[in-house]
């Protein structure tokens, strides 16, 4: 659930956030990165470090090159995969599920959609899949989509 944002607040974030622009520019998503992608990278960062999760990311989407494979996966193939980020009997089921359940509310394997919805409502959606709360709906619309959303963890 998405806690609700006093006026205050948010005006704090977006001085903050427009400061930030001031100095550094705009924020760019990175050639790449696409929102699914980002999900599933961020599903294997819990407890374990950039490189590992990162190579498990690589093995996953060299073992299986569309998404659609990895739904039609085992869990225990998506494991394999995944296994340099740890807890990967934890992980495999989420990614799958989460996977299933995007393509059965959407139709297809796409998250670029929440980049045209309001900022709470695209949040929201994430966090209403199993197995993603707001660090990981954060980190999509941040990093894939160039949304305002701040990703906090106890990383951050």
């Amino acid at each position: 659930m998405v806690a609700p944002v006093s006026p205050v607040e948010r005006a704090r974030v977006r001085a903050v956030y427009e400061r930030l622009d001031a100095v550094y520019g705009p924020l760019r998503p990175s050639p790449g990165d696409e929102p699914l992608g980002e999900l599933i990278g961020t599903i294997l960062s819990p407890s374990t470090t950039d490189i590992n999760s990162g190579r498990a990311y690589q093995r996953l989407r060299a073992m299986y090159p569309r998404w659609e494979e990895v739904i039609d996966a085992s869990e225990d193939e998506i494991y394999e995969a995944i296994k340099p980020a740890g807890l990967g009997r934890m992980k495999a089921p989420r990614i799958k599920q989460a996977l299933r359940e995007v393509l059965r509310r959407r139709g297809e394997l796409r998250l670029d959609f929440l980049a045209e919805m309001p900022l709470d409502e695209a949040k929201r959606w994430l966090i209403s899949l199993d197995g993603v709360g707001p660090k990981t709906a954060a980190c999509v619309l941040l990093f894939s989509l160039g949304r305002p959303a701040l990703p906090v963890d106890t990383h951050v």
